[in-house]
């Protein structure tokens, strides 16, 4: 019996962690970017050519994830366009060349004419 116990606690206290990585809900930016990691090789997600992740499957079970990570993003941009006179939208261009070229091999990415191809 305390076998089966301690067996279902493990259980819901993974369930616990699975929740939160797919909720984003309370995970900070280093456990966010490392799961953006892994759905970036997966080809669940590329990097857009405004400097946003955006999903290339139908596979949508870790958008709490990529919002919160796009949300953080379009506010970084949106902060530097304020320092420099430039236009978010400028910015995210330029910070989307970056990480493009910054891209391990087989991730999807968008050029700037809107084209998606795996690095």
């Amino acid at each position: 019996m305390k076998a089966f116990i301690g067996k279902l606690m493990a259980l819901v206290m993974f369930a616990g962690l699975v929740f939160v990585a797919v909720d984003g809900y309370g995970m900070d930016s280093k456990d966010r970017l490392a799961i953006i990691k892994g759905l970036k090789i997966k080809g669940i997600v590329g990097e857009s050519n405004k400097g946003l992740l955006e999903f290339k499957t139908g596979d949508k079970s870790a958008a709490a994830v990529v919002n919160e990570e796009n949300a953080e993003r379009s506010k970084a941009y949106a902060d530097v366009a304020k320092k420099t006179g430039v236009s978010a939208a400028d910015v995210g261009e330029q910070r989307a060349a970056q990480i493009a070229q910054g891209e391990a091999s087989g991730v999807w990415v968008q050029d700037a004419k809107g084209s998606w191809n795996k690095k």
